[in-house]
């Protein structure tokens, strides 16, 4: 047993490991293999063999999933496996729709690519599929043919806000088509599921939370209002919507107490024996199965489900496995299972949720719960008076459950939810002391019960889902006063509230200890606490430019002794989604930034001044400047050339405009920041035009160490003229990756490697920081060296890759 248990420790460390390896071992598998044989052939060290098989496990399994390779390429040189087809031509493809679909993600949803011009695959991976305007009506399960264009996913990289690419890649898909033509339907006939589901968005058409109810139902959240959205994560409850562990554990526990207290009275265990409780559990995992089922057997309902399957064949086989050994045992056969669950915060909240789950349920309190029932009928002298009190009394344990599973979770998920989302609800815990009963007991029952209804009865499956959007609007109705308690938290704040629920818990534990323990814990707690709330020394000297990846846009941040300046604010799009939300909020407020000194808009186009609204709401803002009038915000003074202020230790000068023209890009506000010594020229989207008149009118004050390519290197942008009145060390693309504006323009590139600056691109490092003091000029990105992991890495082993030009 001690051998197993160290065996799992050391398997579950690899896979953990993982999060931190700078790439996958593509160059050693060879040498992983040839290790694990040796470590097995030598029986004092064959436990320590799991360690490179573990790593060639992960590696082998990841290139299979992302790529279609089993083996990944040896050779750098040599593409593997869905790579060969990212090379920026059309492609005609064979794909069997994977997700759901509705009116709001027609245009977005998933498929396993089963053919393709060029390659034949060892499997068949998942993409993601975009359509910007299909053609064809679409179905789960249908197989259709398409002309696409391939790119690896490659999402926006900050240190703080969602990380698409960890979580793309924990969901399995590594590539993204773009959708150019739709050739040929194979295959019309569509999944059960997705016909189940189409029957059931058609009879919730006209409810208020449609959306809400299929993803109670089927996990598809797409009908779901973006501000909904936004409004269901400030009351914190978003868990409740997305199918997981959370509710595959509370639908297993319900589904087990009614066949145990069904088991009692019809079939007690006095008649079944042995069997009676393995009937129990075998019920209630069915129940849990069909629930994933209509979840589409999604990753997170997966790994929930076989969580329980694991712990209930242990207790099934009646082996003798302590509560770590159990979780330990789970943990291992999830990654064994999906390797790259690792990198999902689905998992870490979901094995949270069902070990909490599991250990209630066999727990002293609730085994006497469960228990009682059971013994009922071996007292036939009991009164129908005790009987009464004993069915009460099961009533009020039932509701402790829910009670001891909800103050569980919640205070558990308290620091894993800090640490993945940077965020709390400050209410949560009274949120969820109502919606949890509510949604656990009442509305997911019903919304399921109504579902499967739907097939029978349409006229009573409508009136379930009708009291199901009532008893949700009621809800909303009396939390929303709480929904403005939703707190972001900086990385000094988020360190100080995970020690202090650290050492609350700690103290807890010791107040059981001696009195001498006790008296010496409360001191040392004391000091720590003393510690962490000690100001940070920050030098003076150094300040610091920030820009941030918004992906096809522009939001630079520049700081200065506690003064902040933000130039633009990225794009905001038609569905309500927009980069302040994702990127730039979560980003200042990871900073312990609250209030910005200035803001600059450059001038009007969507992805620059997307933003302005969600950016106005969240922070107070002491000046605001444009380059030219904003329709909707009359408060913007305009930016003229020649004024100048201070920011910190800093000098600001606007350059340009002069006047007003017809073309937006050339009204760009630009900006040349300079400690006198170093200087940073922020251009906007200005043209050779204006490049030209900025070179004729003010020759002497371009010169700048750090230049924002302007137009984000568009061939109509960076003129050798311009590029030499600068003169930069260093220039910076703020582009999408490989957009399809192929910004920035490679004629541009030549003219910077021309004269020898240093190139660096947002779209390919993510964030990327410059820090500046007297002696020098550091830079840093994301991609390279804030989180230079391999899940932050292109699957592409093209000339992109790189991300600095030193020529």
């Amino acid at each position: 047993m001690e051998r197993m248990r160290t065996a799992l420790l050391l398997s579950i460390f690899v896979f953990i490991s993982t999060l931190f390896w700078p790439q996958l071992l593509d160059k050693h598998l060879v040498l992983l293999a040839v290790a694990s044989f040796l470590l097995l052939l030598t029986s004092q060290l064959r436990i320590l063999a799991v360690i490179p098989i573990t790593a060639l496990y992960f590696t082998c399994y990841v290139s299979l999933i992302l790529t279609g390779q089993l083996f990944p390429s040896a050779q750098p040189d040599n593409k593997r496996g869905l790579e060969v087809l990212v090379d920026g031509k059309d492609h005609t493809i064979v794909v069997q729709i994977v997700s759901l679909i509705s009116k709001n993600n027609r245009s977005y949803f998933n498929a396993k690519l089963l053919e393709s011009d060029t390659y034949s695959f060892n499997y068949t991976p998942l993409i993601e599929m975009r359509w910007y305007k299909p053609e064809v009506i679409l179905q789960a399960g249908q197989i259709h043919r398409f002309v696409a264009r391939f790119k690896p996913v490659y999402g926006r990289a900050n240190p703080a806000g969602f990380d698409r690419q960890k979580w793309s890649y924990s969901e399995h898909i590594g590539y993204r088509a773009a959708i150019k033509q739709h050739i040929q339907t194979i295959n019309k006939e569509t999944t059960l599921r997705a016909n189940f589901y189409q029957q059931v968005q058609y009879a919730t058409t006209n409810l208020t939370h449609q959306g809400l109810l299929l993803a109670l139902s089927f996990a598809d959240k797409s009908l779901i209002p973006f501000e909904e959205k936004k409004h269901i994560r400030n009351l914190g409850i978003s868990h409740l919507f997305a199918i997981s562990g959370l509710h595959i554990g509370l639908f297993f526990s319900a589904v087990y107490l009614l066949f145990q207290f069904t088991s009692s009275h019809l079939l007690p265990s006095s008649k079944m024996g042995w069997f009676s409780m393995r009937l129990i559990s075998i019920g209630a995992l069915i129940g849990a199965g069909g629930y994933a089922y209509l979840a589409g057997f999604s990753l997170p309902t997966q790994r929930a489900f076989l969580m329980l399957l694991v712990a209930i064949s242990v207790f099934a086989l009646k082996r003798n496995c302590s509560k770590v050994d159990l979780f330990l045992l789970v943990l291992f056969v999830v990654l064994v299972w999906d390797p790259l669950a690792v990198l999902s915060l689905s998992l870490w909240l979901s094995f949270s949720a069902v070990a909490i789950i599991l250990v209630l349920l066999w727990s002293f309190p609730i085994r006497r719960i469960v228990s009682d029932g059971g013994d009922s009928h071996h007292h036939n002298d009991s009164t129908a008076v005790n009987k009464k009190s004993a069915i009460k009394g099961k009533i009020i344990g039932y509701f402790k459950l829910l009670l001891y599973l909800q103050v569980g979770l919640t205070l558990l998920m308290l620091p894993i939810q800090l640490v993945g989302f940077s965020a709390l609800s400050l209410t949560s815990i009274v949120v969820n002391l109502i919606a949890v009963p509510l949604f656990s007991l009442l509305i997911i029952p019903l919304v399921l019960i109504a579902a499967i209804t739907t097939l029978l009865a349409p006229q009573l499956a409508l009136l379930l889902f009708t009291l199901c959007d009532q008893l949700i609007i009621y809800f909303f109705y009396l939390t929303d006063f709480l929904s403005t308690s939703y707190q972001w938290f900086s990385v000094a704040e988020q360190q100080r509230l995970l020690v202090i629920f650290m050492l609350l818990l700690l103290l807890v534990f010791l107040h059981f200890q001696g009195v001498l323990q006790r008296k010496l814990s409360y001191l040392f707690a004391s000091l720590l606490l003393l510690l962490l709330f000690l100001p940070s020394a920050t030098s003076k000297d150094e300040w610091s430019v920030d820009v941030i990846d918004v992906g096809q846009g522009l939001s630079v941040l520049v700081r200065s002794e506690n003064k902040t300046l933000l130039y633009d604010t990225g794009a905001r799009y038609p569905s309500g989604f927009n980069m302040v939300d994702s990127e730039i909020a979560p980003y200042l407020v990871s900073l312990g930034i609250k209030k910005l000194d200035y803001l600059i808009i450059s001038h009007s186009d969507i992805d620059h001044a997307g933003g302005i609204e969600q950016l106005v709401q969240q922070f107070i803002i002491s000046n605001r400047w444009s380059g030219e009038p904003l329709s909707s915000h009359a408060d913007f003074l305009q930016c003229q050339q020649g004024m100048q202020w201070r920011l910190g230790k800093l000098n600001v000068e606007i350059l340009s405009p002069t006047k007003l023209t017809n073309n937006d890009n050339n009204n760009s506000c630009v900006l040349r920041i300079s400690d006198s010594k170093t200087s940073l020229l922020l251009t906007g989207d200005i043209e050779k035009r204006q490049e030209t008149l900025l070179v004729n009118q003010l020759a002497e004050k371009l010169s700048s160490d750090i230049l924002l390519a302007p137009h984000h290197g568009s061939r109509h942008s960076s003129s050798e003229a311009f590029i030499a009145a600068v003169n930069p060390s260093w220039v910076i693309f703020s582009a999408g990756f490989m957009n399809q504006w192929k910004f920035p323009a490679d004629e541009v590139l030549e003219r910077y490697q021309k004269q020898a600056v240093k190139m660096v691109n947002s779209g390919l490092s993510g964030l990327i920081r410059f820090q500046i003091t007297a002696q020098a000029i550091k830079m840093q990105t994301f991609r390279e060296d804030l989180a230079p992991y391999w899940y932050h890495q292109s699957l592409t082993s093209s000339p992109l890759d790189g991300h600095i030009d030193d020529k």
